[in-house]
This record gives structure tokens, C-alpha cells and sequence, in this order.
């Protein structure tokens, strides 16, 4: 009997769907007098914030546990339920849902948080119960939902340990209809755990791996999982019960701020009349939110490059001309070739910065 149960039990491990959501640490309430700004991995957030690109007019769709409707920092355009008959009762009383959409929209208005993309447009689809429980139909259910609400990105912190055909179609009408899917890779839980995740793992989503405080891969495991791009997930501040805020880490939140990320490129991208495609959102993701780990796009660093060989091209003419006073060369060649360099760094910087633009567009 005692092996059958736990058989049992193993089975429903396996196989249920959960929210990656399971933190290396507890959640802990964080206290401040100030609106709190997110975690900004080398200043990538900021540059995009400081251009007044906030992530307006992107609709995002959160598929959760619901939304704490009583949040002063979070608003949403539309809401609905599919984990009971009654659909509109997609209160949050589990947490978590609060917590992803406080991370990607907390809006800038004085007190609490501010999310990735303050400005975007939130699509609330309550998937999961008050406990966290998930199935495959209350997610595709959300998914052809997000659809017809005609929204851009889809945010997915849950995780399934198998695929399931239904799922797979409903991912792909999504894609089908030009929209972003973002999902979790899945949590880390035991030295050696590689499995897939799904829907993360499906070839057309997004799926998101996790970097701790310092930019780093959080953990050598997510190398062997199927990861597209990297994004901070340690210790970020959340939205929360009674208009409070934690601190929290699991690759849940790194999925939420690379939604919220994907919205602010995705804005400045239609800004500048760019095409957007899931190639063109993961290069300039890739190049703002890997820096310092491996598999960084090589032309991330160019522009240092650039500036070094600027400075000892400069160094090189200033020893030349030092030479030439003395009359340690000939005097014919000075002119020639300080123009020759000038030129050729005029020529160089020009071309390399405009080969970086193309490639991070």
C-alpha cells in the first residue's frame, strides 16, 4: 500500500503542472519611504526608463494565479477566470500572480514599485487556483483568451514537466497571430535538474533562464537547458498583499522581467517604424541583459574595441609627431600618414558602429 501512494505521489510530481515560482529563499517583505526602482542589470533598464520608454500601448497578457485587484501600484485593462465557473473572480489569493505583474507593470506613481514597463497595458487570465495548481486546459484556455484580446506578449511563469499536443496548438495560434510568448525555463531543483519545461521548451516561445545579483548564470544547470536569453531573477522587488513589497527570487520573476524588458524594446523598436519578430526582440534582449556571461553576442563588446584602438591609433600619431620634431624620419611622410590614420579611424568607428546597430536592431 505505502508503495502505491508513493507512486502516486511521484506521478503527480512528474506530471502536474506547477509555477516555477518554488524560491531558493523565502519571500521577504521589503520596507522603504520611496518608490522602489527594479533591479537594472548594468544599467540596461535605465537607458530605456531615462528615454521615456516605458512600455506604452503594450498590451501584455499574464497568465497566473490572478491579480490583487486592491494594489495601488497595479492596474490592468481587462481580466477574466478560467479556474472556476465564476470568471470574473480572478482576485489573487495565492500571491504569485501579483508578484509577476508587479514586476513587469508597477506603475510609476509615487509609492511602491516600478516595474519593467510602468506604462504597458496588463491582460489579466487567472489559469491557476488559490494554491497553484494548473492544468493544461485552464492555460490554453488563457492562451486563445490573450488572443482575442489581441495582446503582444504573453507571460508564462508556470511550467509543465511534459508537453501535451492542445498546448502546442494553442502556442502556435499565438505565434500565428504575431504575438511574443515568454516562459519559464524552470526552476532548479536539486543539483543535476535539467529537465525540459514547457510551454518554455517549445521552439517558438521565449524561455528564460535566470541571473543572480551580479549578472551571472544563476546556476551551470540552465546551460543545459533550453535557454533563448538570461535575465535577472535574484532578489527582485515584488508587488504584494495589503500594498506591500518583497524580495524574492526564482526564474518565475527573471521570466516576468524579461516580459516587461521585451515590452520596452518592443516600444522603441515600433518607435523607430523597425519590424519585431521573436529573432529580432531576443538579439537586442541578448545584448542588453547577458552581459558578463557566456554566449554573449560578440558585438556587445565592439564598441569598446572601438574606442581602444581609437586611443592607441592617437597615442601612435603623438609618438610619431614626437619623432618627427627630433627629425628621426623623414620629413615627407608626417603629413601623409597622420592623415592616412585619421582617415582610416574616421572610416573604421563609422562602419563598426554602424555593423553594431544593425546587428542589435
Amino acid at each position: 500500500m505505502m508503495k502505491k501512494q508513493l507512486l502516486i505521489i511521484l506521478a503527480g510530481i512528474l506530471f502536474a503542472g506547477s509555477f516555477a515560482f518554488q524560491p531558493v529563499h523565502a519571500s521577504k517583505i521589503v520596507e522603504s519611504d520611496r518608490e522602489v526602482n527594479q533591479l537594472d542589470e548594468a544599467g540596461s533598464l535605465a537607458k530605456y526608463h531615462d528615454n521615456d520608454i516605458n512600455g506604452k500601448n503594450i498590451k501584455i497578457a499574464i497568465l497566473d494565479t490572478g491579480i490583487d485587484t486592491t494594489n495601488r501600484d497595479l492596474t490592468f485593462k481587462k481580466a477574466i477566470n478560467f479556474t472556476s465557473a465564476d470568471s470574473a473572480d480572478f482576485t489573487d489569493r495565492n500571491g504569485h500572480g501579483t508578484k509577476i505583474a508587479g514586476i513587469i507593470g508597477a506603475r510609476k506613481n509615487g509609492e511602491g514599485l516600478i516595474g519593467i514597463a510602468p506604462n504597458s497595458e496588463l491582460y489579466i487570465a487567472k489559469v491557476a487556483n488559490d494554491s497553484g495548481k494548473v492544468a493544461f486546459e485552464e492555460v490554453i484556455k488563457g492562451l486563445n483568451w490573450a488572443v482575442q484580446q489581441k495582446v503582444d506578449i504573453i507571460n508564462i511563469s508556470l511550467e509543465f514537466g511534459k508537453g501535451n499536443e492542445a498546448l502546442k496548438e494553442a502556442i502556435d495560434n499565438a505565434v500565428e497571430h504575431d504575438i511574443i510568448v515568454v516562459a519559464s525555463a524552470g526552476n532548479i531543483r536539486a543539483e543535476g535538474d535539467t529537465f525540459k519545461a514547457y510551454p518554455g521548451a517549445y521552439p517558438d516561445v521565449i524561455s528564460v533562464g535566470m541571473l543572480n545579483v551580479h549578472g551571472q548564470i544563476y546556476a551551470d544547470e540552465f546551460k543545459e537547458k533550453k535557454v533563448d536569453v538570461y535575465a535577472p531573477g535574484e532578489d527582485l522587488t515584488s508587488t504584494y498583499f495589503d500594498n506591500k513589497m518583497t524580495l524574492d527570487t526564482g526564474v518565475s520573476y527573471a521570466t516576468a522581467y524579461a516580459s516587461g524588458y521585451a515590452a520596452l524594446v518592443m516600444e522603441d523598436k515600433l518607435s523607430r517604424d523597425e519590424s519585431i519578430s521573436r529573432e529580432s526582440l531576443l538579439k537586442t534582449m541578448k545584448a542588453d541583459l547577458n552581459q558578463g556571461i557566456n554566449g554573449t553576442p560578440w558585438y556587445v563588446y565592439t564598441g569598446l574595441v572601438l574606442n581602444i584602438v581609437t586611443v592607441c591609433a592617437l597615442l601612435g600619431l603623438v609618438i610619431y609627431s614626437l619623432l618627427y620634431r627630433r627629425k628621426t624620419l623623414p620629413k615627407k611622410w608626417s603629413t601623409k600618414i597622420i592623415w592616412v590614420v585619421i582617415a582610416s579611424l574616421v572610416f573604421i568607428n563609422v562602419i563598426g558602429r554602424v555593423i553594431v546597430y544593425i546587428l542589435s536592431s
